[in-house]
């Protein structure tokens, strides 16, 4: 029986309520059902946030990862996701069963994260190079969100919320939905993004390579994938440069619009701070943080 942290335990059970707790109950039960379908020993979890995922070694040899989440719509988006880039700039699909919420996955070694890397500017082009590959125009019927969607969710924050929500006051709300308005007037050819592109879901694979892994699934603009990873690991002090080397790294080497950029995440990180002040009353202070450094560039660079 695999003793699961107290963290994770709670995580679950916060958000999804009656469903979160008899997955747990059940969990145990579904990881022997997986090492008995796929020939496989499971070991020990790695460390567990929003899902079960550990590394299992096949009867053949073979090294995978299992992962197992409470199953949802969100875990189907991931699944066309993956099936969608199918390998290309992100790890294998091996096998799946959406019933159960279950995915069994390329192991990718060593399996160190863009994180680990103290040069900022190294990891920023090596991210580039991954997105390059998993970019692709987006096709004509998905079930996975849309830009678009994210714009009614604040829209639908701004009028529940008329006087502002947190730190956001209704005037910086009104901004944000009219930028979101800008952004998703102007996608005219969307692609099919990651959806949660950071440094800790960009893993090292070899000596040299790179791979993204646990896509949420997204369709719009390419530059709306970069935000996230615009908005992690960054330092204490001096953030609008920092973010402002990385946007000019992406621009050079994926043929970004700068001003789509600012404008896409000025957009993105109103709506996530919001989110987080729904979650608990409080905000998290990395996304206010990059919300006024995104808006000071693009005050300073024309675009809002």
């Amino acid at each position: 029986m695999i003793r699961l942290p107290e963290g994770f335990v709670s995580t679950i059970k916060n958000g999804h309520k009656d469903k979160g707790e008899n997955w747990l109950l059940d969990l145990n039960r579904l990881i022997s059902e997986c090492e008995s379908r796929w020939e496989m020993k499971i070991g020990d979890p790695f460390d567990l946030s929003f899902n079960f995922v550990a590394p299992a070694i096949r009867s053949d040899g073979t090294d995978v990862v299992v992962k197992l989440v409470v199953p949802g719509e969100e875990f189907h988006f991931e699944v066309e996701a993956l099936r969608f880039f199918n390998g290309k700039g992100i790890a294998q699909l091996i096998d799946v069963d959406l019933d159960k919420g279950i995915l069994i996955l390329e192991r990718l070694r060593p399996g160190s994260t863009l994180a680990s890397l103290e040069n900022d500017e190294e990891a920023t082009y090596i991210a580039s190079q991954v997105m390059k590959k998993l970019w692709i125009p987006a096709p004509h019927t998905s079930m996975v969100p849309t830009t678009v969607q994210m714009e009614k969710k604040l829209l639908e924050i701004h009028s529940e919320h008329k006087d502002g929500i947190g730190p956001i006051s209704s005037e910086i709300l009104k901004e944000a939905v009219e930028t979101y308005g800008v952004v998703n007037g102007m996608m005219s050819n969307p692609y099919f993004l990651h959806g949660d592109l950071h440094h800790y879901n960009i893993l090292k694979t070899g000596s040299q390579s790179w791979l993204a892994i646990d896509p949420k699934g997204l369709i719009g603009v390419r530059e709306y994938d970069i935000i996230q990873y615009l908005l992690n690991k960054l330092p204490h002090e001096n953030i609008v440069s920092v973010i402002e080397k990385r946007i000019e790294i992406f621009v050079e080497q994926l043929g970004l619009d700068k001003n789509m950029i600012l404008s896409c995440g000025f957009a993105h990180s109103v709506l996530a701070t919001t989110w987080t002040v729904q979650e608990d009353g409080c905000f998290d202070e990395k996304f206010f943080a990059g919300m006024n450094a995104f808006r000071s560039l693009g005050k300073e660079f024309g675009s809002l």
